[in-house]
């Protein structure tokens, strides 16, 4: 999976990232741990507050799914514990799409979930665990199962799809699915050969993310 990912991206932030695939790009930005408002406030651990702004006009139920989608990669793998009665922010701003944003929302998705694991890091914030995603797509003339499809390529496809694995043991060892959204036509056989293709390509992925950490946060967070 091709890519380009750099941490500490804006200022005035706790944390940041933009990660790049293709034609999609996005900018997180994360501010906590903070004090919340009364509403926000959880006695035990640490709320979260997500905000993804899109490339083009202003968000709407779409967006607020995707906030919804996000919070549930996010929640697992954030020491909440560690933050009782405080808030952390976490803000995608969608740059640039890659995708029809009337039908898809799986190369946004995949890479808001990406960049806000860096920003989140870069942030200093206590993790559990660590997690990549990919988008994936099977193709309706061949079958053919794809990851990182491209914009062209989601608009003949049979499916699409949006997985996130959380891995531990330094990103050696899948723990769990965080996510596996799917649209479209595909059987159990394609299901598990999606599962099977992710895995291996979210391995790359966290294993060049990880390398993102050592080598720009790591030394940082050291000083």
């Amino acid at each position: 999976m091709q890519f380009q990912a750099e941490v500490g991206v804006l200022d005035h932030v706790d944390g940041s990232s933009q990660f790049v695939s293709q034609d999609t790009k996005v900018v997180c930005s994360v501010t906590g741990p903070i004090e919340p408002k009364a509403r926000q406030e959880l006695p035990t651990q640490l709320a979260l507050e997500i905000i993804i702004r899109p490339a083009k006009g202003v968000a709407t139920t779409r967006e607020k799914l995707l906030e919804d989608k996000l919070r549930a990669v996010l929640t697992p793998i954030i020491n909440r514990y560690c933050y009782p009665r405080q808030l952390c922010q976490i803000t995608c701003q969608i740059l640039e799409s890659g995708e029809d944003e009337s039908e898809f929302s799986q190369r946004e998705l995949s890479c808001c979930i990406n960049a806000a694991f860096l920003a989140l890091v870069d942030a200093g914030i206590a993790m559990n665990s660590m997690c990549a995603s990919i988008p994936i797509a099977i193709m309706k003339d061949s079958n053919e199962i794809i990851d990182n499809p491209s914009a062209e390529q989601l608009k003949t496809s049979l499916s699409v799809h949006t997985l996130a694995l959380e891995f531990i043991d330094g990103g050696k060892v899948v723990k769990n699915v965080l996510l596996l959204d799917s649209n479209g036509d595909f059987n159990e056989d394609q299901l598990f050969n999606i599962l099977e293709l992710g895995e291996q390509k979210c391995q790359g992925l966290v294993k060049n993310l990880r390398k993102i950490i050592q080598d720009e946060i790591s030394p940082r967070l050291a000083a």
